[in-house]
Parts: structure tokens; C-alpha cells; sequence
């Protein structure tokens, strides 16, 4: 046994170490290294010179006096022969010779395959060469025919450009003429407010009877700010390359547009109203026709030109594309003679439930409660402009009505009486239905009242449209009730088959008719076609009236 002062001794011999072997870990001397090598040729050798720390490597950390000669199985490390008797003891104790040995034959048979391997990666690497090369070869190839293309089709089209220019200069003269008349038409009505308002300081100041009584009002004249040609920049369109038209399909313009924007008026307390250029069809179309599969259809909000979601009394909502399939459906218990739904910008659906007085709202989670209303009954309800929930309510003993705007299911504001203290709407158990008018207006058709009460946006009643300065058939009692930018109103009338349109202020403009039968909700499109819901055939008439 070696001592700390011994030198360290050949594995083959009792000769100082020179070398060492990695592979076998064997520490061999001079003479032992060239014997080691040539007796085992088949395995490999890895032979370094011996430094003292493979001696270091070989001493047992526990005891420094001892060679690892062994291998402990459980802990996975080379240990000495006095380590089974003492911190491994139990363990699993293999030689460590024979581990390496072991381990010896394993590096050998990879080393086989592994030279296998090489063959194998080296004709992979010679293929993707191969193939690089022919690669590049046809993208060469490919790039000069495409220079050469390039440079046919840039004499072309140097030439077609600078037409194109020319149009474009032509183009922006124009337009731009039309934007400077605009303007001097708008500084011509700015100089005669000027000169008013110095004029009338002149009068006020001077305080001339006779000129008090000549004095002649040109504030109407100049509420109304007239409407003006538009001009939207001209556009170039870039379309497939074809061989018939290659410079067609290469460059086009698109002509600048000129289209009309709408005017508006001032209020005294300087509100802005909006005056639409859409006008109604002479004779509204019918587009198209939708089975909707439901039972007593009374609901329907529409998602998009495309999509469509309808509520009715078998107590699903369903969201059915154009042509009638069903895309979606969930069941929505409500037990209530109404069934109103809306949509938020989210594209979360809300409706109501009678038996349990609260608002629903459908979102990825689920149904969850949105707004309750304990003691009221919610009916027709819609979500404003600012996202708040707008809700017709009557009292479960059918003694009052009102609307109620939630803000994040909170009360944010109430409805109910005008400005002398008498009810807006008629209590009761039948249908309220409600919607925003683009001017700010809350609109609520009320079947009990038999009308079409329309508030300011601050609650304050502005007129009822009772359907009497129109030429009606039978009684009127309002159903669904919906809006369009021109803020003209539209609602169904169900014992007339048709729907009415009246303007912001309530007068009656005309029927729509259409083949209705028994039509009962309505919903605008993005495309602006009214959808109607009829209750007994269960079908949604598409209907273009606006030009």
C-alpha cells in the first residue's frame, strides 16, 4: 500500500507513473505504455502524460491514504476499498475495473457505429451540396429571365407612368380647386358672421331706434352651414399582371372620388345635427328571406351584414348566418312574454329574465348576472353609444314603468316621469322596446301607450308619435323599434304588417311593407338593411330601403 510520501506507482508494474490512459484509467510507466496499447489494439486509447492531479482524481476523498478501486452503485462515484465498510455500507459495491471495462465495451461499439454514421452524414451533406448548387444554377437562371423581364417591362411602364402622372396632376388640380371653392364659400359666410356681429355691437352701442326697427335677422339664414363636395385623394391600384393588359394589370389609377358630405345645423345652445344625404327608396326591396326555425320570434339583433342573433319563446338564442344555419346556440330561460336581446362592443348578448328581475349577460365564461333590478320586470333593452345598458322596466304589480340606464350593472340614471310630473309610459304587462337615435334621443316603443315616446339623451320628454297624422288601417301598437344614421325612426307595426319611418321629430315619412306578415323586432345591419322578425311564421325579411 502507497503512502502519501510514496510516488505514485505504475497500475503494471512498480515503476513511477509517466502516463496515464483515460479510457482504461490506468496509470502506466514508460515501458507499460507501448504493452498496454499493443494489448488491447482493439480498444480505443486515449494516453496523456501523468499530472499529479489524475493522482489527485484516483485518492479517496474520505480517505486520502486509499485508491478508488471500487464503484458504489447506489450513490453513482468510485470509492476505495475502506468506503464499504463505512459510508456505503449496504450499498451496491461493483469493481471499479470492471465499470470501466464495462464502459470500455460500450465506447467501442459506438465508436463503430458512430464511424457509420460519418459515411452516412457525409453523403447527406454531399447531396445537399449537390443540390445546393443545382439550386442556384436555376435561381440564376430564373433571375436573368426575370432582369430581362424587368427591363421590357420598365420601357412600358416608364412610359405608362408618366401618363399616369399627368392624370394624377390633372387630379390634384382639380381637387384641389374644389377644396379652395370650399374654403372661400365657408370665408364668405365667416366674413358675414363677422360683419353681423360687428353690426348688431354697432346697433346695441349706438342704441338707434330707427335702426332698431330697419334691423333685419340673419341668424337663420346662417344656422344652416350648407353641405360640400368632398374630395378623397385618388389611389393607385396594383392588380395581377395579365398578358392581354399588362399595363392595366401592372398600375392603374383609381380616380379620385367626389362625393357629398353631409351639412349641419347649429342649435342657439351650439349643438351639431347631422344632415343625412342617404334617402329613402321610392319602393324598399326584399333581399331576401331567412326560415329562422324558432318558436314566436321576438327577438333579433344583427352581429353583421352576415350574422344575425334571434330570441324567441323556445327559449334559445341562436346566431344564424344568411343562409339560415344555425352557428351558435345556447339556452336562455327567461319565462317572459319578451324576448329582447342586445349586443355590447365586446359582442357580449344581454337579455332579460322575468322571473328572476335581472339582466343576463352571455360572455366567454358563460351566462352571468349582469344587472339586478329586484321588484321590476325588465322588457326592451339596448346598449347606448357609451357602452351603458339602457333597460324599459315595470313594476312586478304592473303599476309603473321607466327606463333604467345601468353602467357597469349599476343605476346610472331613471326615466319616468316628464317635466310636469305625469308618467312617460303607461303601466302594464306588454312589450317595451328601445334603442338610441343617432342625434343622442331615447326612443321607446310603448304598446301599452300605444306610441312612440322619444326623450332627450338627459331624459327630458320631446315628442309622442301616436301614428295619428299617418293613414292607418287598424289601431297602432309598436313593437320593435330601431334607428338609422340618417336618425330617422323605425318600428314595427304589427297589426298593419308593415313597419313605420318617421323622421327625428316624429313625422311619419312612410310604410314598409314588403310582404310583411305579423312583423314584430327589428335590427339594422352595417350595410343599413332593416331585418325584421316576424313572431307567427318565424321568419327574418332582409329589406334594402335606403338608397
Amino acid at each position: 500500500m502507497n503512502t502519501a510520501q510514496d510516488v505514485v506507482r505504475c497500475s503494471q508494474c512498480t515503476e513511477a507513473v509517466t502516463h496515464h490512459c483515460k479510457i482504461c484509467q490506468k496509470n502506466l510507466c514508460l515501458q507499460c505504455k507501448d504493452e498496454h496499447i499493443d494489448k488491447s489494439k482493439s480498444t480505443p486509447h486515449e494516453i496523456i502524460p501523468f499530472t499529479s492531479k489524475h493522482h489527485e482524481w484516483q485518492k479517496c476523498v474520505d480517505h486520502p491514504t486509499e485508491l478508488k478501486t471500487f464503484y458504489c452503485q447506489d450513490c453513482k462515484v468510485p470509492i476505495c476499498q475502506l468506503c464499504p465498510t463505512r459510508n456505503h455500507k449496504r450499498h451496491g459495491i461493483e469493481v471499479l475495473k470492471d465499470i470501466c471495462e464495462t464502459s470500455r465495451m460500450t465506447i467501442t461499439g459506438d465508436l463503430k457505429e458512430l464511424k457509420i454514421f460519418q459515411v452516412e452524414y457525409s453523403k447527406v451533406i454531399k447531396g445537399l451540396e449537390e443540390k445546393a448548387t443545382i439550386y442556384t444554377e436555376h435561381t440564376n437562371h430564373e433571375n436573368s429571365s426575370l432582369m430581362k423581364l424587368g427591363e421590357e417591362l420598365h420601357k412600358i411602364v416608364d412610359r405608362e407612368i408618366e401618363r399616369i402622372q399627368k392624370q394624377l396632376a390633372n387630379m390634384v388640380k382639380e381637387d384641389l380647386q374644389i377644396l379652395q371653392d370650399n374654403k372661400d364659400e365657408m370665408q364668405g359666410s365667416y366674413k358675414r358672421v363677422k360683419y353681423c356681429i360687428e353690426r348688431n355691437n354697432r346697433l346695441l352701442e349706438e342704441d338707434n331706434p330707427i335702426e332698431m326697427l330697419e334691423y333685419k335677422s340673419s341668424v337663420d339664414e346662417l344656422r344652416l352651414v350648407p353641405s360640400m363636395k368632398d374630395v378623397s385623394p385618388p389611389k393607385l391600384i396594383m392588380p395581377n399582371i395579365k398578358e392581354e393588359k399588362i399595363i392595366e394589370q401592372v398600375v392603374s389609377l383609381k380616380p379620385s372620388v367626389h362625393s357629398i358630405l353631409p351639412g349641419f345645423t347649429i342649435s342657439k345652445a351650439g349643438d351639431i345635427s347631422m344632415v343625412s344625404t342617404r334617402v329613402l327608396m321610392t319602393e324598399p326591396t326584399l333581399l331576401k328571406a331567412i326560415f329562422t326555425y324558432s318558436k314566436k320570434l321576438k327577438g333579433i339583433c344583427c352581429e353583421s351584414d352576415e350574422k344575425v342573433w334571434i330570441y324567441g319563446d323556445d327559449e334559445e338564442i341562436k346566431q344564424l348566418d344568411k343562409s339560415g344555419s344555425i352557428l351558435n346556440v345556447f339556452n336562455a330561460v327567461s319565462k317572459g312574454i319578451q324576448k329582447d336581446i342586445a349586443i355590447n362592443k365586446d359582442g357580449h348578448i344581454a337579455f332579460a329574465h322575468e322571473e328572476d328581475e335581472c339582466i343576463y349577460l352571455v360572455n366567454k365564461k358563460g351566462i352571468e348576472k349582469f344587472v339586478d333590478m329586484a321588484g321590476w320586470i325588465p322588457y326592451g333593452l339596448c346598449f347606448n353609444s357609451e357602452g351603458d345598458l339602457m333597460v324599459c322596466m315595470r313594476t312586478n304589480n304592473q303599476e309603473e314603468s321607466k327606463v333604467g340606464v345601468f353602467a357597469n350593472g349599476s343605476l346610472k340614471q331613471e326615466i319616468q316621469f316628464d317635466n310636469t310630473g305625469k308618467p312617460l309610459f303607461l303601466p302594464g304587462r306588454n312589450n317595451m322596446y328601445i334603442c338610441e337615435n343617432g342625434n343622442g334621443d331615447i326612443c321607446v316603443s310603448d304598446w301599452n301607450a300605444r306610441a312612440v315616446i322619444v326623450m332627450k339623451k338627459s331624459g327630458e320628454f320631446r315628442f309622442r308619435y301616436t301614428g295619428s297624422n299617418s293613414p292607418i288601417i287598424k289601431n297602432f301598437y309598436p313593437h320593435g323599434i330601431a334607428t338609422d344614421s340618417c336618425c330617422r325612426i323605425l318600428v314595427a307595426d304589427r297589426d298593419n304588417n308593415c313597419v313605420r319611418v318617421i323622421d327625428r321629430n316624429g313625422t311619419f315619412l312612410r310604410y314598409i311593407k314588403c310582404g310583411l306578415k305579423d312583423p314584430y323586432a327589428l335590427s339594422l345591419d352595417s350595410e343599413e338593411n332593416l331585418w325584421v322578425g316576424e313572431c307567427d311564421t318565424n321568419c327574418i325579411r332582409i329589406i334594402k330601403y335606403l338608397e
